[in-house]
């Protein structure tokens, strides 16, 4: 199961059917996963406030203004599942104002595709055919789309919290817990050396089930003045993804329409007679 924290939050409707169905249940990641994250039992008293975080994250990336100054990025690199031997293309387009779409090419699979026009969340895959996201797969894909969640000021999320010192990928951080409208909770690792994101531990809905999916973070690069974690590694029920970016390009006229919707969502989409 795909999904890479805020910065590219469609990625989960679009692997899923390269899970087995038998293992896609409600389960959490396996708790001797090396990149889970480890509790250290502060007292309370040790913990910085989350919005704190947050803006020590802000300023660590670039700042608050060089992010929204743009109205659409678009990046692009490599998809991998190395146990698997599966490797593709992967290309996602965000927007200021909450849309999304990303597709993933693989050899031999076909193209793997999701996005959220702003009203209609979708995903579609050569194994499961076109899909209209309903109930609480639509209620994520609205609360993560575009690229404002990389603020985290999605207008979903409630309240945040910092509730503990942890680990992530072998580097302290501070864990704070987002809350969201739609009911889920999820947890960031904000690196307590360089205020920047260590990863990300959140519960993701998809046609399948739950499940629980650790993110870690590295290798962040600047593109235009805002910097971007370009390494991220997955990992969700003994599965292990891994997506590179090796371009970010800002307000690419030609991304303008990347978010129209497929015509066989459109298909489907569609209000039925007489409804």
């Amino acid at each position: 199961m795909l999904r890479v924290l805020r910065t590219l939050p469609v990625a989960a409707v679009l692997a899923a059917s390269t899970l087995p169905t038998s293992v896609a249940a409600q389960a959490p990641a396996p708790s001797d996963s090396p990149q889970a994250p480890v509790a250290q039992a502060p007292a309370a008293q040790d913990l910085p406030a989350a919005k704190e975080l947050v803006a020590r994250y802000v300023a660590a990336i670039g700042g608050r203004d060089a992010v929204l100054k743009h109205t659409h990025l678009r990046q692009v690199g490599a998809f991998e599942m190395p146990a698997q031997g599966l490797r593709g293309d992967l290309r996602v387009v965000q927007s200021k104002d909450g849309r999304t779409r990303m597709t993933i090419a693989v050899p031999g699979m076909g193209e793997l595709a999701g996005g959220y026009d702003g009203t209609i969340g979708w995903s579609m895959n050569p194994m499961q055919g076109a899909r209209v996201l309903e109930g609480k797969e639509l209620a994520q894909m609205q609360e993560d789309a575009g690229f404002l969640p990389l603020l985290r000021e999605s207008p979903g999320i409630t309240a945040m919290e910092t509730v503990e010192k942890s680990e992530v990928g072998g580097e302290a951080c501070y864990k704070v817990k987002i809350s969201y409208k739609s009911g889920r909770t999820a947890f960031d690792c904000y690196s307590i050396a360089t205020g920047l994101l260590a990863g990300n531990v959140a519960v993701q809905e998809t046609n399948l089930g739950t499940m629980q999916l650790v993110t870690v973070m590295s290798d962040w690069k600047e593109f235009g003045g805002v910097r971007f974690a370009t390494r991220m590694t997955l990992e969700s029920m003994g599965q292990q993804q891994v997506l590179s970016i090796s371009e970010i390009v800002f307000d690419d006229a030609a991304d303008a329409d990347a978010f129209a919707l497929p015509d066989a969502i459109k298909a489907i989409a569609a209000p039925k007679p007489g409804s």
